[in-house]
């Protein structure tokens, strides 16, 4: 008996060893589980695995589940990200309109003797600032959808009565300026017909804001190749050459002609609304006064 003490010693040692061998690369999960948990760092991974047991199995199936958590929580952070965007640009825009209104609506309820001239453009001024805060809510309601990573449903859209009809508002709309279209061609693209109306309207008013009364606005539409040419352009101030790389960024302002003309929202919902119909949108300087912005979109099939 005491013969076997040693051999039963020398068994039980081999076994710890082994044992231990076997149960180290789970313990190296736990540890890395734990250190994650602590430290919230999600690109850890185990080592990879050199077996094929149902440890290199848990091993690799570890890292997978890594992954995949990882990949919603950036997936969480964008839309988180997305959400603050939109929350600190709607307090942005609106505080504006909201102010005027304010104390135009103070004025006529608690002014004391306001005459009907002041009472009238106080009212005109409610009027005109509620219009653009509409305006604006539109417009981030769009960017939200952008954020979100929503996207355009296309079906075959006929631009040119889309044209012809926005051309046609804008004329009743702005009567000391003059509307035309030119060169239009019956040309069908892949389309969110609403979209492309948001659209047209973005670069009209955009057009409109910068040009004098008595100014021209010219849409125009041809084809070239298997693409379609839409173009906006203007006899205004044109645009500075330092701004035209900048001009479609959100909340974008050009310097000088082009300040105090709205929240610069509108250029960067039409990039967006033309990347949605895989076309691309430029802005250029016209040779004379004024500036032209072309917009390719793919013709239908």
């Amino acid at each position: 008996v005491v013969s076997s003490i040693p051999t039963l010693l020398a068994a039980l040692a081999a076994g710890w060893l082994i044992s231990g061998r076997a149960l180290r690369p789970l313990k190296t999960v736990a540890d890395t589980a734990d250190s994650i948990a602590r430290t919230h760092d999600l690109k850890r991974r185990l080592p990879p695995a050199s077996r094929r047991d149902e440890i290199g199995l848990l091993s690799a199936s570890f890292n997978r589940m890594l992954e995949q958590v990882e990949a919603a929580n950036q997936q969480l952070a964008v839309a988180l990200e997305a959400q603050r965007r939109f929350v600190a640009d709607a307090s942005h825009e609106l505080r504006t309109p909201l102010t005027t209104i304010r104390g135009n609506a103070g004025l006529l309820a608690y002014g004391p003797g306001v005459t009907d001239e002041v009472r009238t453009a106080a009212a005109r001024d409610i009027a005109s600032e509620s219009e653009r805060m509409s305006r604006l809510v539109e417009h981030l309601l769009t960017l939200a959808q952008a954020d979100a990573g929503q996207h355009l449903a296309l079906v075959p859209v006929a631009l040119r009565p889309q044209i012809e009809s926005v051309c046609r508002q804008a004329q009743s709309m702005h009567p000391d300026r003059t509307f035309r279209s030119v060169g239009l061609t019956d040309a069908s693209v892949q389309a969110d017909a609403d979209a492309i109306t948001q659209l047209l309207w973005i670069l009209v008013d955009n057009a409109v804001k910068f040009t004098q009364p008595g100014g021209r606005v010219e849409l125009g539409l041809r084809q070239q190749d298997s693409v379609a040419l839409l173009t906006v352009a203007d006899d205004g101030t044109g645009i500075p050459p330092g701004d035209l790389g900048r001009i479609f960024e959100r909340f974008y302002q050009a310097s000088e002609a082009r300040t105090n003309k709205g929240a610069g929202l509108g250029l960067s919902i039409a990039r967006w609304i033309v990347e949605e119909h895989h076309g691309t949108v430029s802005a250029r300087n016209n040779d004379g006064p004024g500036a032209t912005f072309t917009v390719t979109l793919p013709l239908a099939a």
